[in-house]
């Protein structure tokens, strides 16, 4: 298949099953467009409008899509495959020290993101 951005982050067989293991990660719910910029905006908002919740999903989107852009040239460079749930997990802790770097206070431990990334940020939802 050609590789398009919305190929490769949304609709590969390999990488697009990702969303929905965040989306259980994160307690949400919701559908895939098979249009990035409209992934990106659905995405922010799947815990409705408050800020920090948009602020924190949008850290999570840009996060996969880094590990996601990696993981593929990891595949064609070096011809290494990791598993899904790797690449969950490396969502998981490059967004923890995003937020760490980005709010120095924050004081949610791995393990504590890593079991429940709202209760982190006192949204419970």
């Amino acid at each position: 298949m050609e590789e398009t951005s919305n190929h490769l982050f949304l609709s590969c067989l390999i990488f697009g099953i990702i969303w929905s293991h965040l989306r259980n990660w994160l307690g949400v719910s919701g559908v895939d467009p098979m249009c990035l910029s409209d992934h990106f905006l659905q995405f922010g908002h799947l815990g409705g409008c408050c800020s920090r919740l948009l602020s924190t999903l949008i850290l999570i989107w840009l996060a996969c899509i880094w590990v996601l852009w990696k993981e593929r040239n990891n595949m064609i460079f070096n011809n290494k495959v990791e598993l899904i749930h790797d690449l969950v997990d490396k969502v998981k802790l490059l967004s923890f020290w995003w937020l760490k770097t980005k709010h120095i206070f924050f004081a949610c431990s791995y393990h504590s993101w890593w079991l429940n990334p709202l209760i982190c940020l006192d949204i419970g939802m």
